[in-house]
């Protein structure tokens, strides 16, 4: 079963919280939809696959804890489902980007070879080869509003992070990147915060989709804010 089925498995493995229409596009594009269920359904039987319906969203796929103990991987926490499975979709869909080479999730980047000390951990980090260079970028997706005083200390952390070029903010619903903005430009005209003007404003990136829910569909017109300006992603990014 595990052979026959390694590139789901893999793909699970590497995403760990991915919706089945998603996890159907990275492997099996071209297979029937039924078929392609089926499949699942066989793995979840076997202890291989576990599996989330979400109200108004879709099915959510990740590995089991067994398979995470046959392969010494630590368990993953089931209440984050939702929001890293969006986490995955918005990750998979940059790829599409040519200037976008990798996508590491927490998995990927906490490794004794790679990581010793970062003053924050994002959902996930991006890296981008831009002008000859390769830029880390921290990606963080907001599905919920945080209370003031978290917006504030967490971009004040991203500001101050020197292992960070940028920060993408990712928002499913425009109420919440309004307040973010809000938040930003209340930053900005604190006197406190004057010595980082500069890497509030260059730094943070923040990005409004509505589809990032569903399917992360057309990043590349995602409506953003940056250096108190509106563009597109694509702008950024093509």
């Amino acid at each position: 079963m595990l052979q026959k089925n390694y590139e789901v498995i893999n793909a699970v493995l590497k995403w760990r919280s991915v919706t089945l229409d998603n996890l159907k596009r990275l492997v099996a594009s071209s297979e029937n939809g039924s078929a392609f269920r089926k499949r699942i359904l066989r793995l979840e039987s076997g202890g291989v696959l576990n599996s989330k319906l979400q109200r108004g969203f879709n099915k959510i796929i990740y590995p089991s804890h067994h398979l995470l103990e046959r392969l010494g991987i630590d368990s993953i926490n089931e209440d984050n489902i939702r929001h890293d499975s969006v986490v995955s979709m918005v990750g998979i869909e940059l790829l599409n980007f040519d200037q976008i080479k990798n996508v590491k999730l927490p998995h990927d980047y906490r490794t004794k070879s790679s990581w010793k000390h970062f003053a924050i951990e994002p959902d996930a980090i991006i890296e981008i080869e831009k002008g000859g260079k390769t830029l880390t970028v921290a990606l963080e997706v907001e599905l919920w509003r945080k209370d003031r005083k978290r917006v504030f200390d967490k971009l004040i952390g991203y500001a101050k992070a020197y292992e960070y070029d940028n920060v993408f903010y990712f928002f499913a619903d425009r109420a919440s990147f309004e307040s973010y903005k809000r938040r930003l430009d209340e930053m900005l005209n604190e006197t406190s915060h004057l010595h980082l003007k500069d890497e509030l404003e260059k730094k943070i990136i923040f990005i409004f989709n509505p589809t990032i829910l569903k399917r992360a569909t057309d990043l590349s017109n995602s409506e953003i804010f940056h250096d108190q300006k509106s563009k597109k992603l694509g702008d950024l990014l093509e």
